[in-house]
């Protein structure tokens, strides 16, 4: 009489892990969302950044253009992920975005050699609003990571291994730092 129950009991099981996989699924885009607003405050405030330096860096007009073609090229990946994003445009939208970090640190750092632009109160005051959209990109950034954590465990673990052969849900890769910043620091060259 209570055979009925068991298939009953594990239907009811596997749709409660299912509202938990798409829940968590759905947070991860949440949080990839949060990501894509700090991103795009970064993204307008860089031509501010571009055309503060222009006006003093002359020598370096190649960083300045690769700054702009990877701010376009990480504003169309942006694009991509505004509407149910796959994990591929996932990846692609974070390395570009790593590449154009990377690119504006080295104009900030360049900016040093440049006392009349470090003087320059809109570069002080854009370069502080840079650092400050920055740290919010880490944190968006690790809020999507632990979403990210989440929806992995739940779908990696029985039955959710199983609901996602079943009904095909995508696992968005974690957020990592490119292989350059994971080097050692060689203070040595710093000192020269």
């Amino acid at each position: 009489m209570l055979f009925w129950l068991v298939p009953f009991a594990v239907l009811i099981l596997l749709y409660v892990w299912y509202v938990t996989i798409i829940s968590r699924r759905n947070a991860t885009l949440d949080a990839l969302s949060g990501v894509d607003v700090q991103l795009k405050k970064r993204h307008d405030l860089i031509p501010n950044v571009l055309a503060i330096a222009k006006r003093f860096m002359q020598h370096e007009q190649q960083l300045l253009e690769d700054i702009t073609r990877l701010r376009s090229d990480a504003f169309s990946a942006l694009q991509k992920t505004e509407h149910n994003p796959s994990a591929e445009d996932v990846s692609t939208h974070f390395a570009l975005e790593q590449q154009l970090q990377g690119a504006m640190s080295r104009l900030l750092v360049q900016a040093e050699a440049y006392p009349e632009l470090t003087s320059s109160t809109p570069m002080v005051n854009a370069q502080q609003t840079y650092l400050e959209v920055e740290t919010n990109i880490a944190a968006a950034r690790r809020f999507y990571n632990t979403s990210v954590r989440r929806l992995r465990n739940s779908t990696e673990i029985f039955p959710g291994s199983l609901i996602v052969k079943i009904v095909s849900i995508d696992t968005y890769p974690f957020f990592q730092a490119d292989s350059t910043a994971l080097q050692p620091v060689d203070a040595t060259s710093h000192l020269n």
